[in-house]
């Protein structure tokens, strides 16, 4: 949190002056033996690293702070401050701190917001040499995954090793199930029709809720719950069948797909199943669904999803699959760990993207907390952990949940509810289960296109959650959403998209 931050400087400025000059922690004698835990000494290479909170922030944030430091000390003699930000700013505090020159040297991002970050020179290009010899690990871990981070033989962050596929979905509160009798239909669904037939169902017999809404702010329900195709970064020239057929890209917002499934949703939000206000609400669709305003959020589902969901809100869930397993830059991208241009020493940081990657000893304690305090083991199993005796999701002092966030999630403990020590290697089995789309590797240069993309930005954020969450009607905005963006120059943005796809694919063979 920001006051661990300024403590931080505070403290390092009576202590040593100098550390406020030495940018990245970089420094050249080593520490003595024995050195005391808990304090910030310039003798140890310092790591500033950020990230979002999806829920909240938790309160014991400098004891998970404390104890990797105490294995990075002993580790790679460096030490991290941990800089933790509410996910509804988390992006403006960014850019703040990017453009500022505010001391950052790590920071996790969604992949959408990967390409943009290359394109407006936020991420440092990794030292291939320093890569090669301080990460290996990360490597390992990542393998091919590798080149959706890499841009002109430059790899400019790390996928965090998780579900590398997406398929839509649906939380569902299984309470409500299980009192109307609706359990297994609900275990049935396979579509959004079959979803819909049970929205009507339960709107009936619980009218005082709203049925659905997005997972995440700035997310549509379109989005959330319909998408299955490679968006190829910024929906500007999108492959619909992930490039089954061939890479040619199509405009989305004039296909058919995208007029009838605008046409499904204003539906439901006519019958009122979707928040009326889910464009603007800064609330997310988890904050809302712990409330208990929502019956269910849309939003992307892996393997075992249901058990985060509970683990945050402590409502026994129940997860219903709308689409089928597709993986593209995005998907892989999903969350990237980045070195900003801000970092003046990317040695220290490539050690503990290294520890992160291959030492689940450092990772437990970002994923979990401190054994004992936040978790326990569960007996007679490898991987899985459980709450400590008088410890629940309302008391836990950790509490983030957000295994998907840092490292390599595969090498992490699982929660006892996936009721299985194999749960990631039924992640890897999903990973390879999925739809691969050509275009994995290709990242677009929009710098061509720069003014267009603007003006196109500009009209997505007129229009767009509008008209994707339903509280827009499609017959009257969709032709004005469509003449727009045509008018801000989507067409010649779309074919510089396709004439850099076909140099790119042409330099794959």
């Amino acid at each position: 949190m920001k006051k661990f931050r300024w403590l931080s400087l505070l403290l390092a400025l009576v202590l040593f002056t100098t550390l406020l000059l030495s940018g990245c922690g970089n420094s050249s004698s080593p520490a003595a033996s024995g050195e005391a835990t808990g304090t910030a000494d310039d003798d140890y290479d310092q790591i500033t690293f950020a990230f979002f909170c999806n829920l909240f922030i938790p309160q014991d944030m400098q004891m998970i702070e404390d104890a990797l430091n105490e294995q990075l000390r002993e580790k790679i003699h460096a030490e991290v401050e941990l800089v933790p930000l509410s996910l509804g700013t988390y992006d403006q505090q960014m850019n703040l701190m990017i453009s500022g020159g505010e001391k950052l040297d790590l920071y996790i991002m969604f992949g959408g917001d990967f390409s943009s970050a290359i394109n407006q020179n936020k991420l440092a290009v990794v030292d291939p040499d320093l890569m090669a010899e301080y990460a290996p690990g990360v490597l390992d871990a990542l393998g091919d995954y590798m080149d959706s981070v890499t841009v002109n033989g430059n790899v400019y962050g790390f996928p965090v090793n998780k579900d590398m596929a997406t398929r839509r979905g649906v939380s569902l509160n299984r309470d409500l199930l299980e009192k109307h009798g609706l359990l297994e239909e609900a275990e049935a669904i396979q579509n959004v029709d079959d979803l819909a037939a049970l929205f009507e169902k339960m709107s009936a017999l619980e009218p005082d809720l709203v049925m659905t809404s997005s997972q995440d702010n700035g997310k549509s329900v379109m989005e959330s719950g319909f998408a299955s195709f490679d968006k190829m970064g910024d929906y500007y020239g999108v492959l619909m069948d992930c490039g089954g057929d061939d890479l040619v890209l199509e405009n989305l917002f004039e296909t058919e797909w995208y007029a009838q499934t605008l046409d499904y949703i204003r539906d439901w939000y006519n019958k009122g199943w979707i928040l009326s206000d889910g464009s603007i609400n800064p609330d997310t669709g988890i904050n809302l669904y712990k409330s208990g305003r929502l019956f269910s959020y849309l939003g992307d589902k892996k393997p075992g999803s249901y058990v985060d969901v509970e683990n945050t809100t402590g409502i026994p869930t129940l997860d219903g699959i709308l689409t089928t397993p597709i993986s593209t830059n995005d998907t892989i991208n999903g969350v990237v760990m980045a070195i900003p241009i801000t970092c003046e020493d990317q040695a220290p940081v490539l050690k503990f993207l290294n520890l992160l990657y291959s030492d689940p000893d450092v990772l437990n304690i970002l994923d979990w907390g401190i054994e004992g305090v936040h978790y326990e083991r569960v007996p007679d199993t490898d991987t899985l952990i459980r709450y400590p005796e008088g410890v629940t999701s309302d008391n836990d002092g950790y509490g983030l949940n957000q295994g998907w966030s840092f490292g390599n999630q595969l090498i992490s403990y699982a929660w006892e509810t996936v009721g299985t020590d194999d749960y990631y290697e039924e992640m890897k089995a999903f990973n390879e289960s999925a739809v691969t789309s050509k275009a994995v590797g290709f990242i677009f240069d929009s710098s061509p296109v720069k003014s267009e993309v603007a003006a196109l930005d500009s009209v997505l954020a007129e229009y767009r959650l509008g008209l994707e969450n339903g509280e827009l009607d499609p017959e009257e905005y969709l032709p004005k959403f469509q003449q727009a963006l045509r008018e801000a120059g989507i067409e010649k943005v779309i074919a510089e998209k396709q004439r850099q796809l076909d140099a790119w694919v042409a330099a794959q063979s």
